[in-house]
């Protein structure tokens, strides 16, 4: 009898110690399930104000940087529009006299300097140095100034002329009709293959009735057509009207091109206003001089 009652003190002080034990255990799982949806709670939270702050800042930037982008497109197209429209007046005022602020000296100085650049440019040449003395001569001011700032940079090395583009296009519109003749959805090697071999089994259509849809032929096909046609007759600017409307690879592969064509046009037109300022520059001194 007198070790039942230890026995069973020890019993109940074992039950208690385990329902103690189980107590904290479940307490503290309690504990860790709700720190965790706590822990899981915050990073929610703070993942999602931090990809809602960085779109946010996005958002502001790419605003920005198309507001720019408008804004110099627009200056851009105020400052064209205003050269088109001053060389429409020059045109038609070419036997009216002008008052000019510079003298004979720098009439004749800028005479020659547009000459030399004229020359030059005319025939694809290197023009920097040319380029260089008629701004000197010019100023920052006028309007050869601004024909001048009409020319390409590219015009430093030398702008392919009408004859070595028309040239030029010969391989540029075959390399096209290639890509125009790819099947679309297959670009690899296999479809470039492809389209060489449709290029050349097929007769390009006429610039006359060229396909409006895709169900009347190739449309990049006979817009290629097109611009040849422009090509041979000199007119560039229709030329690169017509590659403007080509997607894809047939835009890609005749992008150098079109390119070099519209650095011709830019010269051409720069060439066109500054000629004929040069002669109301002279007309004036003549009348001046009489």
């Amino acid at each position: 009898q007198e070790d039942t009652i230890p026995r069973q003190a020890n019993a109940a002080l074992q039950a208690k110690e385990e329902s103690i034990q189980s107590l904290l255990q479940a307490t503290s799982a309690a504990r860790e399930k709700e720190t965790e949806e706590i822990l899981s709670s915050e990073t929610k939270r703070i993942t999602s104000e931090v990809q809602f702050e960085y779109q946010q800042q996005l958002q502001n930037e790419m605003a920005a940087m198309k507001e720019k982008y408008m804004k110099e497109l627009e200056e851009h197209a105020n400052v064209m529009k205003g050269l088109q429209e001053k060389l429409g007046v020059l045109e038609s005022r070419l036997e009216v006299s002008r008052n000019y602020e510079s003298g004979s000296k720098r009439a004749h100085k800028i005479s020659a300097a547009a000459l030399a650049l004229a020359n030059k440019l005319e025939v694809g040449e290197t023009a920097a140095v040319e380029i260089a003395a008629l701004k000197g001569a010019a100023g920052d001011e006028g309007v050869i100034a601004s024909a001048v700032k009409m020319i390409p940079k590219s015009a430093d090395a030398g702008v392919p002329t009408v004859t070595n583009l028309q040239a030029a296009f010969d391989k540029t519109y075959a390399i096209g009709r290639q890509a125009a003749m790819v099947p679309e959805g297959r670009s690899g090697l296999e479809g470039q293959l492809l389209g060489m071999i449709f290029a050349k089994l097929s007769v390009p259509p006429s610039p006359d009735s060229v396909p409006t849809s895709e169900e009347e032929g190739n449309v990049a096909d006979g817009i290629l057509s097109l611009a040849r046609k422009y090509v041979q007759l000199g007119d560039l600017e229709k030329a690169v009207d017509q590659l403007n409307k080509l997607k894809g690879q047939a835009a890609y592969v005749v992008q150098d091109w079109k390119v070099q064509a519209s650095d011709r046009i830019s010269t051409e037109r720069a060439l066109k206003v500054i000629k004929l300022e040069c002669a109301l520059l002279n007309k004036d001194l003549v009348n001046s001089g009489s």
